[in-house]
């Protein structure tokens, strides 16, 4: 493997510590390796959105090393997506740690912030009921979460993820919830602040 890409992070005594590596958001796992050279990748699903796009990602190793790859070829079998990588030497090192996490850098999640830019404005409906328009986003340390407002009703904040966004549909200028139904009641039991 060519390690002139590691970023190597210095350890501070002998005692295990939690790697904090600035600029680098965790969003999943490398998995197993099939006979082809494709790796099994465990993305959260509240990533997979930003993933889908991403053609290098960081893979961080249980010891003071992180890796910069980029992504050659991507497939899909039995609900399963498995990548590989241009780089050689990932499958002798993988064996070495107990889990070799997936992360992106913070510039990935400002390019999504960007794509949000465009969506202010638009109305949200959930199960025909206009909730409100989006005014405002903001992002929570694991995803970004839509303010949506509306002067007869209470604000609401939604997760920009697939389990409740059900479309974005830009020629209507309208976004469809799905599986709000728990946020919406929430937000609408709260007491009225003063």
């Amino acid at each position: 493997m060519d390690y002139s890409n590691s970023v190597h992070i210095g350890k501070q005594g002998s005692a295990p510590q939690q790697m904090k590596i600035p600029g680098l958001t965790r969003i999943g796992k490398l998995g197993g390796r099939d006979a082809e050279g494709f790796h099994h990748i465990m993305v959260k699903p509240e990533y997979r959105s930003v993933f889908s796009g991403l053609s290098d990602v960081y893979l961080i190793f249980n010891s003071d090393r992180v890796f910069y790859v980029t992504i050659s070829e991507r497939k899909q079998s039995d609900k399963k997506t498995w990548v590989k990588f241009r780089e050689d030497g990932i499958a002798e090192e993988q064996p070495k740690h107990k889990d070799v996490l997936l992360a992106i850098a913070s510039e990935a999640e400002e390019y999504e912030a960007e794509e949000l830019d465009e969506l202010i404005g638009y109305k949200v409906i959930f199960a025909d009921e206009v909730l409100g328009e989006i005014q405002d986003y903001f992002y929570n340390g694991a995803q970004q979460v839509l303010q949506i407002s509306d002067a007869q009703k209470p604000e609401l904040l939604v997760p920009y993820v697939e389990y409740y966004v059900q479309a974005v549909l830009p020629e209507l200028q309208r976004i469809v919830l799905q599986n709000a139904e728990g946020l919406i009641a929430f937000y609408r039991s709260e007491p009225d602040k003063p």
